[in-house]
């Protein structure tokens, strides 16, 4: 008896009785828990897709991104569908389950780099193994955590690139300081106004005003004050023309259009023409309200000059300028810097390889484009960031301008509205010859990049 008592007790040490066991979760326990998981699941990835499509990523990004995060859960199959305005995550439960959608609409829209960076490093946790309690709190501390600067080094920065803009084009110190104060005038008139919700279209057409106005008054004061010197007020509109379409997504649209997104891609491109049309409006305005007061601007004959070689390498602040602008991260200004010279020193190759305009420009974007593809993922910043910082000096504003001056003295002249918009579809070039270099940069920059880090881990396994 005591023998079959102590063979009792050691098989109830090595196993539990059956009376002292728990009982198996029921089905039913482990459907609600799995319902529950997937919810969390593509809960997140909805809201890591909106809030990179806020911060300014490319659709094509924002939908790998939540493909990967569901991915990394064991959540598949998933659909993914992003326009420019929604986005829907559809999860198919199987052919007995009804499937679990979410839909969210993308409403207001901000730049912010270090938020970019930041999910972008999030989603690469994700796949590392990160449990998804731990991802939703650090999503949650992403989304909460406020700009890393403040508005007045914003405007100051929005004022830097105009005044980037004005050392490149050979301006005296009396014009780069008007033009950064009208940049950061129409700065301050943007973050009011996007305050009470209006517009950007308004926006847009009241910073050209105030812009046209500046020039204005500096041209007038010019024969009553004679130490200010020569005056071209065609630089101080054109530095805010380009601050003003420094922010607009045509880099995007581009982008989106060559990923096989044309839904998003038409959109982004109408928004980018509405805005441009309000800065139209407004430059148009600010000339006729001058000419009525007379103190109408001379129209210059030819395109301007820029300024001496190593004056238009200083410029290449605009680039550093404008990441700052869009709170990009210490590190990601002084690259957006270097950026900003490499793809200014790609564009004046080609002018003078004689080239012509657009092909430079082309030729400036794909350069910077590629390279930015290569180094942003090692050096932890976003690629669009440094990519749009290379091409900001070489948005057309010079030729916009012209332009539209032409068209706004025609007065009838058939010949004078002809070379206006013969001006005006040469910048439209321009424009068009940025967006397919910052994309053809990016078709090439992709593969290249994943190549060389398919070999450095070849060579580091080999060398183990």
């Amino acid at each position: 008896m005591n023998s079959k008592r102590w063979l009792s007790l050691a098989a109830g040490i090595v196993r539990p009785r059956a009376g002292a066991s728990e009982a198996p979760p029921s089905p039913a326990e482990d459907d609600a828990h799995e319902r529950a998981f997937t919810r969390r699941v593509v809960d997140l990835a909805m809201r890591v897709a909106e809030m990179m499509l806020t911060v300014g990523a490319s659709v094509n990004d924002v939908t790998l991104a939540a493909l990967r995060i569901v991915k990394s859960y064991d959540v598949t199959p998933v659909h993914v569908d992003v326009t420019y305005t929604s986005i829907t995550v559809s999860y198919g439960r199987g052919p007995d389950d009804d499937p679990l959608t979410v839909t969210r609409v993308v409403r207001g829209r901000t730049m912010d780099s270090t938020r970019l960076q930041r999910l972008v490093e999030l989603t690469g946790a994700i796949e590392d193994g990160l449990p998804i309690d731990r991802a939703r709190s650090q999503f949650a501390e992403i989304s909460t955590a406020p700009h890393p600067y403040r508005r007045a080094l914003i405007v100051l920065a929005n004022g830097g690139i105009a005044a980037g803009v004005a050392i490149v084009m050979g301006a005296s110190a009396i014009i780069t300081a008007s033009a950064l104060l009208a940049a950061m005038l129409i700065t301050l008139t943007h973050q009011e106004l996007g305050k009470r919700l209006l517009p950007t279209f308004f926006a847009q057409a009241l910073g050209a005003l105030i812009v046209t106005a500046v020039a204005i008054v500096l041209n007038a004061l010019q024969s009553e004050l004679g130490w200010i010197g020569e005056v071209r007020p065609s630089i101080i509109v054109t530095a805010g023309i380009i601050v003003m379409l420094a922010g607009t997504s045509f880099v995007g649209s581009a982008q989106d259009a060559i990923d096989g997104y044309y839904v998003t891609a038409g959109a982004r491109g109408f928004e980018v023409m509405l805005l441009t049309l309000g800065i139209v409006i407004g430059i148009t305005i600010g000339l006729q309200l001058g000419s009525r007061l007379g103190y109408g601007m001379l129209l210059p004959a030819s395109a301007p000059d820029n300024g001496p070689l190593a004056q238009q390498l200083v410029g290449v602040i605009i680039g550093g300028a404008y990441a700052l602008s869009t709170y990009a991260s210490p590190r990601a200004i002084a690259l957006a810097c270097g950026m900003g010279l490499i793809g200014y020193s790609a564009y004046l190759a080609g002018i003078w390889a004689q080239l012509g305009p657009a092909a430079s420009t082309g030729i400036g974007a794909l350069t910077s484009s590629f390279l930015a593809v290569l180094i942003a993922n090692k050096l932890r910043v976003p690629a669009l960031t440094l990519t749009t910082a290379a091409i900001v000096p070489l948005v057309p504003g010079a030729a916009i301008f012209r332009g539209l001056l032409q068209l706004t003295e025609a007065n009838g002249s058939t010949a004078a509205m002809m070379n206006g918009t013969g001006i005006l579809l040469g910048a439209a070039g321009v424009a068009v010859a940025i967006a397919a270099g910052v994309s053809l940069g990016a078709f090439f920059g992709r593969p290249t990049r994943d190549t060389i880090a398919t070999a450095a881990r070849r060579m580091r396994r080999d060398s183990t």
